[in-house]
């Protein structure tokens, strides 16, 4: 199976999963609206007509059809959670890429956001009282804006945006894999109680921050929706105190808050839990005549890199395996071909493993150059090598020069301008004339120009370290194949009867040998950039414990699988340590 062939695979199992979110998400609007029901209803003397009531009202006709809005929002927000799974994350060097690539599709999930909040409070106005229940309302026989009505609607909006914000605006959808492995209706079970104990207490903070804005700018909101629909003005919320005396308009916006919170929160687990789950990989595909063409191997799940859930998975599949011991499925890396005898299976999955690392350190290391603290100590500008100058003479100069450019002395002799001399290959000289040198002048000062207007640099400029944080925001593959491998190789001395893993090896360790020092000259300026330092913890801690596992385990081959050496010193060190 191709490349290709394999995404499209993958993408049609993930979008399965994905449908079903929308589905799960469909089905818990008249949970909620269930639970919404039950507080508002409330009667302790009539527990029985207090539950009879309110399950009649939500499977009546006007419930079904009431809530057709709610779920088309419901809907539309699925399939955008959906393409943001499932769509392919790029870096973008600056701000300004990254509001071209991801601007559109934020925009639209905001919007998303924004209509599910205010469908969820339209419709949970309609249970309410009459006076809650309309934008128009009589009073005193005529028609007047219902400032209640008002307050709901913009309370519901205005929690949908705060969600947006908060979880969805500057980081893109990521799954987690559970610690310990749960079925989905215990999962679902845990994921209901917390969201919804949760919501409870996150709502507080957007509900009072509305209310206050409500206070301000109420009145005025009020008065214009009044001139627009041509009726009167309703003065039941004129200033803070009709607001704040107000406790049954404040219950019912800090409820329903909690609603569209939860239900947000519910929303983006449903794909988490979904799309966790292990894909059908296998890790020899078998040559029946009778065998299935669309089974994917784990080494083709491992090579969908457009898809980065479909990476994750993959690399999470081979980990569960790893660390399965006698398993029938973990044997067959250590199997041999037949007929040919060759150990086809490991060998593909031992190169890809080894590309996608070797890949990542490569990107870090690039990365890492453009971080200033970094490359300070490689920046120094070296000096000329002549045929005069000995070795001593010139260790001299370079101790000298970085020590007076550590402590900011200044040397007593200019340096030469031979920045504005140019020696072509025939060996003359040639100073440019004073149209180049003015034309050059003007550059630069356009250039310090431009820098200045506020916002250039902000928008264009790429921001430092901001590929590093890229790719340690997105290391969650190489944590779990650092790991993998580490299981496999310490398992081979047992179940690999023929040796096909201590060939790769030397290869092994010398790459994530490699990946730990990176990220060992990461560890001192982690602090000093705009990342969260988890990510980096988990990466550091996962290739740590992968490259100690495989050392202890050949401890005492160490020396037949790696020439003397920094390398091997470094390896023994960290035995010693550990």
């Amino acid at each position: 199976m191709s490349a290709s062939s394999s995404s499209n695979a993958c993408k049609l199992l993930l979008l399965g999963r994905c449908l079903r979110a929308v589905l799960l998400s469909v089905g818990i609007q008249f949970l909620l609206l269930t639970v919404f029901l039950l507080f508002v209803n409330f009667q302790l003397l009539h527990p029985f007509a207090w539950v009879t009531g309110t399950l009649r009202l939500v499977a009546s006709w006007y419930t079904w059809f009431a809530s057709i809005p709610l779920i088309a929002s419901v809907v539309l927000y699925g399939v955008v959670l959906c393409q943001q799974h499932l769509s392919e994350r790029r870096y973008c060097p600056t701000r300004y890429r990254w509001l071209l690539h991801y601007g559109p599709r934020k925009v639209l999930f905001l919007c998303a956001h924004l209509l599910v909040g205010l469908l969820t409070a339209w419709l949970y106005t309609g249970y309410l009282h009459t006076d809650y229940q309309h934008l128009k309302y009589k009073c005193y026989g005529q028609d007047c804006i219902s400032a209640y009505n008002v307050y709901l609607l913009g309370i519901g909006m205005t929690a949908g945006c705060y969600y947006f914000v908060s979880v969805h605006m500057r980081q893109e959808m990521s799954i987690e894999f559970p610690i310990v492995e749960q079925s989905r209706a215990e999962k679902m079970r845990e994921l209901l109680y917390a969201s919804l104990a949760k919501s409870l207490v996150g709502s507080l903070l957007p509900t009072i921050s509305y209310t206050a804005v409500f206070c301000l700018f109420g009145p005025m909101v009020c008065h214009r929706l009044s001139h627009i629909l041509s009726v009167d003005m309703d003065e039941r919320l004129g200033g803070f105190f009709g607001v704040a005396t107000n406790v049954r308009l404040l219950f019912y916006g800090y409820l329903l808050t909690a609603q569209i919170l939860s239900n947000m929160h519910l929303l983006r687990c449903f794909y988490s839990i979904l799309l966790s789950e292990d894909l059908p990989l296998v890790v020899t595909k078998p040559r029946a005549a009778f065998a299935h063409e669309q089974e994917i191997t784990l080494v083709a799940g491992l090579g969908v890199f457009n898809v980065y859930v479909v990476q994750c998975l993959a690399a999470h599949h081979f980990y569960k395996l790893a660390l399965r011991k006698n398993s029938p499925q973990r044997a067959e890396i250590f199997q041999l071909t037949e007929p040919g005898n060759r150990p086809a299976s490991w060998r593909s999955l031992c190169d890809q493993c080894l590309s996608i690392l070797g890949s990542f350190t490569e990107e870090l290391i690039e990365s890492m150059q453009k971080i200033s603290i970094l490359k300070g100590a490689q920046t120094l500008p070296m000096p000329k090598i002549t045929e005069s100058l000995t070795t001593s003479l010139m260790a001299e100069k370079v101790l000298l020069q970085q020590y007076n450019q550590k402590h900011g002395i200044r040397p007593i002799v200019s340096p030469s301008r031979e920045v504005a001399v140019d020696r072509p290959a025939d060996g003359i000289p040639h100073f440019p004339n004073w149209c180049e040198r003015v034309s050059t002048q003007l550059e630069q000062s356009i250039q310090r120009l431009i820098q200045r207007v506020p916002g250039i640099v902000y928008l264009f400029n790429e921001p430092e370290g901001a590929k590093t944080t890229f790719l340690l925001a997105n290391s969650l593959p190489v944590v779990y194949i650092t790991q993998a491998l580490a299981q496999v190789c310490a398992s081979s001395l047992k179940e690999d009867p023929y040796g096909v893993v201590q060939n790769d090896l030397p290869a092994i360790i010398k790459t994530i040998n490699k990946l730990r020092n990176e990220l060992d000259k990461l560890s001192s300026v982690i602090g000093n950039m705009r990342t969260s330092s988890t990510s980096f913890n988990v990466l550091r801690c996962a290739v740590r414990r992968s490259l100690y596992a495989i050392c202890f385990r050949f401890s005492d081959y160490l020396d037949d699988l790696l020439p003397p050496g920094e390398e091997l010193r470094q390896l023994q060190d960290l035995i010693c340590q550990e």
